[in-house]
């Protein structure tokens, strides 16, 4: 994880190679191959990335892909094999050197199976990335860019991140010039990004990204027309690729800067860095990318014809000999049925290793097997010497390590292949192995069991005292026992598991708490578990024919003494192919009855023959007996149902009866009564309802209240009916349309309160099921007491009248009258007495003037004091303060919204009204506090008075006097307001009264 994610951020990323092998010789020794693939992969990558020689890195890859085949991690193997074949693109081993297609990959056929895996997207795309760009397919290179980029969180902090980010720039710049101005602008900005990133990456570690931030900057230099910082930073680029040993970066930092001569023109210099390039990517490998810099610049390279190919060296090892060697067909014959003939694992390795040794001439010999993913030494055998006899010990399980030469052992496992060393302390690739160094091994052979390229286990054979023990006749021996002893140790490991499984499948059988027999194909009992024995009082009897199997085991047919038919058992019919269950059967034994439940299950072949049938047989005693409980706890529960359904029945008929009376004594009501549920639907309704709204009642039932009573009526009723669901009984009063016609109601609306223990109504836990609703017309009581009021003003006018005819005889008439007789008096003494008809004319003026004051008074008791001294705003104002002083309780007026003037008739009015409401409040609410509120709308203009005293309720009100309400209402409905009165004993009054202004 360190080298991986943290080193290459620090040192120089050739120093990982090490640690990865000896991470993945790590993994292989302790059977951690996830791991160890991983390894191998990172190691490959990590040579790819610092330059090294493709032939090189290409046999390394392969070497690897081999071995991670081999240990089957599919995964690891994949991210190699892209690599592989961007490497084997550069060698020139592919049609198409932009795309990854050719022998170890090919993203045609395999891609569309990677589409959900983010990390193999994102090698596929960045190694696309890679070659489009050095093979100038820049748009594509872009493309692979952005795609590769929706991937790159899967490889965070790996030396792949830096890797993208480079070439990603390189190749943005590169379609920089053919882009739009907005195109271009991203670029940068993109670009800009990049390179700040690679600035920090390379402050902390210039070895490995100095020279790539240098060769972007030198791009971006280049496509902003700054031509000599671009060169400057080529140079740079130039010198660290080279300084720390980046080929591949060296040779395309020679490229770059050659491309940006030969764009000014400068020919000459360009000829020389790119044949630089040339050079470079020759020493990497890299024909394919020399081949396509020949075909791009030809006047570049004149001579390139004639140039001498780079000579490859690549090396191998030869581990085996196949020239045709005469031995002993007898023995080899003898002990290829030796250990044919063993079955079981551990006398078979006690024999093989005694053959092995024997056959080989080795003095002592280890075969190592796979146990639970590691392979381990799984049987040993010694030649003692001088004694020709054999020490063998099979089945231990230990672990290579300090016991053989583990390098020998990994490569053996790794390639299939077989080590022979005639002097391993002197000769081949192994001779530093510390086992051999430690144990002066002479000769050492290493041979891998194969079974259809299967490895199946690795054959260890040393011999410490002679050199050259391991004669090609004794190897080919071996090599023609090998296959014999892998498929041998095969076979031996598939019937250890087939003996494990068998017990297994015992242990499973006894330890289910039923009864299970076996039966063969033809019949005969086969296996039976302890239970089974149990149960059936007896074990497997192989002298009983078919139909002596009832009567053997004592099976009858329950609650009878017949026994169980032979064919009819679960068993028997089984091996016909039915799977059956029967719970009508007994097994008698011992003056005791067994009541039973059994299963017959058929069991079949390969080629669908029935093999076996599997009987299963459960104790159901206990069943019985609660299932008897059951039936007379039923019979006795059933005469109790039918009691209390007796009882009920009587109770219900009762209901039903008083439920009829009581529907008749509500139907005989004139008024409504209804009961509303919780989701405001009508439940019950009485017969007024079907005469007031002209329908029937099963029209009513069920329908929503807004429904019924229409939205207008619904809008003015939902608060209160918003405030019954709260828990509260409300009350109110309101004039509403019906199809026969105007009604003045006056409705009361209790909840229906499920109240939880301890909860009182009101509670906020307290859920409202639904209201009952009373509704009494009560228009003829208003119309009696509006006739009533209009008798009491009609009085009242003539009242007034006569005291105005008194009060205008007395004052005006007189006044008038004295008029006249001054001017008469002063028609006589006009001529003759100047000063008597002056006395007269100021007479007449006083008589004139008092005339004037006792009309003006007159005027005055017939329109409000307070009006004619302003608007209706002023005149509430005028009036609160008058009554403030004169009361205990807080009296608050506001106003809201601009005022503007009324009709006088309507200000009149509804200052009456709000004189009326406050001197009611004062008089009878006892309330602490007493508001009143004019509010100005656009529309409309609203008057309200609200007290928080004792309040009363509405229904209450009498028909006559009553706070002066009716004289309210008769007020406001003669300017067509509405006014509406809610109040409730204990929560205080509010009266509202809304005049529209047109």
């Amino acid at each position: 994880m360190v080298t991986n994610f943290i080193i290459h951020w620090k040192e120089h990323i050739r120093e990982t190679s090490k640690p990865f092998l000896e991470a993945y010789q790590s993994g292989l020794e302790t059977g951690d191959l996830e791991f160890a693939a991983y390894c191998a992969f990172t190691y490959c990558l990590q040579l790819f990335i610092v330059g090294k020689e493709l032939v090189e890195v290409e046999h390394e890859m392969a070497t690897y892909c081999e071995a991670i085949h081999q240990i089957k991690q599919i995964t690891s193997l994949t991210w190699i094999q892209i690599f592989q074949q961007s490497v084997l693109n550069l060698m020139g081993c592919s049609v198409n050197p932009s795309r990854l297609v050719g022998e170890s990959y090919n993203e045609e056929n395999r891609l569309p199976h990677h589409e959900i895996d983010a990390v193999i997207l994102f090698l596929v795309h960045l190694n696309k990335l890679i070659l489009c760009y050095l093979f100038s397919e820049y748009v594509q290179a872009s493309e692979n860019a952005a795609i590769a980029e929706s991937h790159a969180i899967r490889v965070i902090a790996t030396p792949l991140v830096p890797l993208h980010y480079f070439y990603s720039s390189l190749a943005r710049l590169a379609i920089f010039p053919e882009s739009s101005a907005q195109a271009q602008e991203e670029i940068l900005k993109k670009v800009a990004v990049s390179q700040e990133q690679m600035k920090q990456w390379a402050a902390y570690a210039p070895m490995n990204y100095l020279h790539k931030y240098h060769l972007v900057q030198a791009e971006i230099a280049r496509v902003l027309g700054q031509l000599l910082e671009a060169e400057e930073f080529y140079e740079q680029a130039i010198q660290g690729a080279k300084d720390n040993e980046y080929l591949q970066e060296e040779a395309l930092a020679y490229e770059l800067a050659a491309k940006h001569y030969l764009a000014r023109g400068r020919e000459k210099i360009a000829q020389t860095y790119m044949k630089e390039a040339h050079y470079c990517y020759e020493r990497w490998g890299a024909s394919a990318k020399v081949k396509d810099l020949e075909t791009r610049y030809p006047q570049l390279f004149p001579q390139s014809s004639g140039m001498a190919p780079v000579p490859i060296h690549k090396t191998s090892v030869t581990t085996s000999n196949h020239s045709p060697i005469a031995f002993d067909l007898a023995a080899v014959m003898k002990a290829s049925l030796a250990i044919s003939s063993e079955i079981e694992l551990d006398k078979l390795l006690s024999s093989l290793m005694k053959i092995l040794i024997e056959n080989a001439g080795a003095q002592t010999g280890f075969l190592i097997l796979e146990n639970s993913g590691k392979w381990v030494i799984e049987a040993s055998g010694k030649l003692n010497e001088g004694e020709n006899v054999y020490a063998t010990q099979v089945l231990q399980s230990l672990p290579t390590a300090n016991h053989l030469p583990e390098s020998i052992i990994n490569y053996v496992i790794h390639t299939h292949e077989c080590v022979i060393l005639n002097d391993a302390t002197r000769e081949g690739n192994f001779i530093n192995e510390p086992y051999i160094q430690q144990n002066q091994i002479q000769s050492l052979l290493c041979l891998p069991l194969l079974n259809q390229s299967k490895l199946v286990g690795v054959l260890y054979l040393e011999n410490q005292l002679a050199a050259g023990a391991f004669t090609p006749e004794r190897s080919q021996v071996l090599n023609l026992l090998s296959t014999q002893a892998a498929i041998a140790i095969e076979n031996a490991k598939l019937y250890a598991k087939l003996r494990a499984s068998e017990s297994k499948m015992a242990q499973f059988l006894e330890a289910i708490p039923i009864g299970i027999g076996i039966m063969d194909a033809v019949g005969s009992p086969y296996y039976f578990n302890q239970k089974a024995i149990q149960l059936l009082g007896k074990g497997i009897d192989p002298s009983i024919t078919l139909d002596q199997i009832s009567e053997v085991y004592q099976i009858y047919l329950a609650g009878t003494d017949q026994k169980y038919p032979t064919e009819k058992l679960p068993g028997m019919r089984a091996l016909s192919g039915e799977h059956t269950r029967i719970d009508d059967s007994e097994i008698r034994r011992n003056n005791v009855t067994i009541p039973v439940e059994a299963w017959g299950t058929p069991v079949f072949d390969e080629q669908g023959n029935v093999a076996y049938s599997i009987t299963a047989v459960q104790d159901i005693t206990e069943r019985k007996q609660a299932e008897h409980l059951l039936a007379n706890y039923n019979r006795t529960l059933e005469q109790q149902v039918a009691q209390r359904t007796a009882a009920l029945q009587k109770s219900e008929a009762a209901l039903r009866d008083r439920e009829q009376e009581l529907r008749l004594i509500t139907d005989a009501l004139p008024v409504l009564i209804s009961y509303v549920d919780a989701n405001q639907r009508y439940q019950f309704v009485n017969h007024t309802y079907e005469v007031w709204f002209n329908l029937s009642r099963d029209e009513i039932l069920g329908k929503y209240v807004h429904e019924l009573l229409g939205e207008p009526v619904y809008q003015r009723v939902e608060p209160f009916i918003n405030q019954v669901f709260e828990g509260q009984t409300v009350t109110l009063e309101a004039e509403i349309s019906f199809s026969l016609g105007k009604r003045c109601i006056s409705a009361t609306l209790i909840p229906d309160c499920d109240c939880p223990t301890g909860s009182a109504k009101g509670d906020r836990n307290t859920q409202v099921r639904g209201f009952y609703s009373l509704i009494t017309d009560v228009s003829e009581q208003r119309n009696a007491a509006l006739r009533e009021r209009k008798r009491a003003e009609h009085a009242s006018i003539l009242e007034e009248r006569n005291r105005m005819a008194r009060e205008i005889h007395d004052t005006l008439a007189q006044s008038f009258t004295g008029i006249l007789v001054q001017v008469g008096a002063t028609t006589q003494v006009l001529a003759d007495d100047i000063e008597a008809t002056q006395a007269h004319l100021e007479i007449i003026d006083e008589l004139a003037r008092t005339g004037l004051a006792e009309a003006r008074r007159s005027v005055v008791a017939l329109r409000p004091q307070l009006l004619e001294e302003g608007n209706l705003d002023s005149a509430l104002h005028r009036l609160v303060t008058q009554m403030r002083a004169a009361a205990d309780t807080a009296l608050i007026y506001e106003i809201k919204g601009t005022a503007y003037s009324l009709p006088d008739e309507v200000e009149n009015n509804l200052l009456r009204i709000g004189q009326e409401a406050l001197t009611n409040a004062i008089k009878y609410a006892d309330a602490a506090e007493i508001r009143v509120e004019l509010v100005y709308d656009n529309a409309q203009c609203i008057l309200r008075v609200k007290d928080d005293g004792r309040g009363f309720g509405v229904a209450t009100i009498p028909a006559v006097g009553g706070f002066g309400l009716l004289g309210m209402s008769e007020r406001a409905e003669h300017l067509g307001a509405q006014l509406s009165i809610q109040s409730q004993p204990g929560q205080g009054t509010e009266i509202v009264v809304i005049v529209n202004r047109d």
